[in-house]
C-alpha cells in the first residue's frame, strides 16, 4: 500500500509508462525519509511485469511474486548500487539484488528490520567502480526475460568520475533496461544526466497529512506538540517524524533549545547547552540548531511565534535581538557541525560547538 504521498509521483510514471514515454533512465528526487526507494522498488515491479499489456503489475507472474517480501526477497533482474565509504569500497556487497539493502540505505529501512548494522566510518560516496560494475551488469542478458531495471542509490553522491562513467550508458542506453537514479535533489546532479532522464519529483507532504500519517502510526503515544516539531526537524517528511519521534529527538531538542536561551542569556561562557549537543550526532545536532535559526529569522521576519513548532514557548526576548546577518552567518557555519562535513571526525570537538554557541551571544 502507497504512503499517499507517493501515489501522484507513482502515477506520473504510470501513465508514461503506458504511453510509451519513459526513456531508458528516470530520475526519481524527493527526501530519502519520503520513500523514494519504495517507489522505486514498485517502478521496477511493473517494468518487470510478464504482462506488458496490463496498465498495472499483474501480482500474478513469477516477477510480480518476487517482489511480495521486501524484507527477504530479491528479483534476478533488478539491482541496485549502493553508497559506500573509502573504507567499504572493495567489498561486493555494494551491488545487491535485495530490497532491503536498498531501503536501509536511501535509510528506509522496514520497521522489523535489524537496526544494528556496523556504523560507516567516513563519508558515503558512489564511486566509479560501482558504476563500471552496473555498467557491466547491464550489459548481460535479463534472467527473467521481462528486461533490467538498475537502481543507484542516494545519486547525489557521485563524483565527476562516476557521473561521466555513468554518462555513457545513457548515451548508448541498452534496450529493455531502466536505470532509475534515487536522490535527494536533482539540483545535485550534473546538467547532463539530467538532461538525459525523465524525471520525477516526490512533492512536499501537507502538514494535515503528515499528521495523519504520525497519528495512524503512534495511537496513544501521539501528541501533536511533539509531532509537529518532529516534522519541522525532518523538513515535513512522515518517516523521518516517525523516527525521530520514536527516538524522541523533539523533546532532546526542547531541552537544547532551553537551555540555548539560558546560556545566550547569561554572562559566563556556554556550558549546559553544549553538554546537551555534545550527546546527539553530528546529524542531530545539525538538524535541530539550523531549525532553530531559520524559526528565529522567520520570527524576526514577523511570522506568528505560535506557528513555529520549536520557539512558540520559549522566551525569546535574548535571542530575538540577535540580528538577521548574525543569525545567517551561523546557519552557515553549520556546515562545520554537519555529519556531511569532511572537516570533522565523527564527533565535532567541544571547543568548536563552545564557540558557536558561545558566538550566538556577541549581540
Amino acid at each position: 500500500m502507497f504512503d499517499p504521498w507517493l501515489i501522484s509521483s507513482f502515477q506520473a510514471f504510470k501513465n508514461a509508462f503506458e504511453s510509451g514515454r519513459v526513456p531508458s533512465s528516470v530520475i526519481l528526487s524527493g527526501a530519502p525519509d519520503l520513500g523514494g526507494a519504495f517507489l522505486a522498488i514498485e517502478f521496477a515491479k511493473l517494468y518487470l511485469c510478464s504482462d506488458k499489456n496490463r496498465k498495472a503489475a499483474c501480482e500474478a507472474c513469477k516477477s510480480c511474486h518476487l517482489f511480495d517480501d521486501l524484507q527477504n526477497g530479491s528479483h534476478p533482474d533488478f539491482i541496485s548500487l549502493l553508497s559506500s565509504t573509502a573504507e567499504e569500497s572493495d567489498r561486493e556487497e555494494d551491488l545487491s539484488h535485495s530490497f532491503s539493502k536498498l531501503l536501509s540505505d536511501m535509510g528506509t529501512p522496514l520497521e522489523n528490520m535489524d537496526s544494528e548494522a556496523p556504523i560507516s566510518k567516513g563519508n558515503k560516496s558512489v564511486r566509479i567502480d560501482g558504476i563500471r560494475n552496473l555498467t557491466e551488469w547491464i550489459s548481460q542478458g535479463s534472467v527473467l526475460g521481462n528486461g533490467k531495471v538498475a537502481v543507484i542509490s542516494n545519486a547525489h553522491l557521485m563524483g565527476d568520475g562516476a557521473a561521466n562513467a555513468l554518462l555513457k550508458t545513457f548515451e548508448e542506453p541498452t534496450s529493455n533496461t531502466l536505470i532509475i537514479l534515487l536522490t535527494k535533489s536533482l539540483e545535485l546532479l550534473p546538467p547532463t544526466i539530467l538532461s538525459r532522464a525523465f524525471k520525477i519529483q516526490i512533492p512536499t507532504v501537507s502538514e494535515p497529512v503528515a499528521l495523519d500519517y504520525l497519528k495512524a502510526n503512534l495511537g496513544e503515544e501521539f501528541s501533536q506538540d511533539r509531532a509537529r516539531i518532529a516534522l519541522a526537524l525532518s523538513f515535513n517528511s512522515p518517516r523521518g517524524a516517525l523516527k525521530y519521534y520514536k527516538e524522541s529527538l523533539d523533546i532532546k531538542a526542547l531541552e537544547i533549545i532551553t537551555s540555548l536561551i539560558e546560556d545566550v542569556s547569561s554572562e559566563g561562557n556556554s556550558s549546559k547547552a553544549v553538554s546537551l549537543i555534545l550527546e546527539l550526532t553530528n546529524e542531530q545536532n545539525s538538524l535541530i540548531l539550523q531549525e532553530v535559526i531559520l524559526e528565529l529569522l522567520k520570527c524576526k521576519a514577523g511570522v506568528d511565534k505560535g506557528s513555529l513548532p520549536l520557539l512558540k514557548n520559549q522566551p525569546l526576548d535574548k535571542l530575538i535581538k540577535i540580528p538577521a546577518s548574525h543569525l545567517l552567518d551561523a546557519y552557515n557555519e553549520m556546515k562545520y557541525i554537519r555529519a556531511d562535513s569532511p572537516m570533522l571526525n565523527s564527533r565535532a570537538p567541544v571547543s568548536l560547538i563552545s564557540a558557536w554557541v558561545n558566538s550566538l551571544k556577541k549581540i
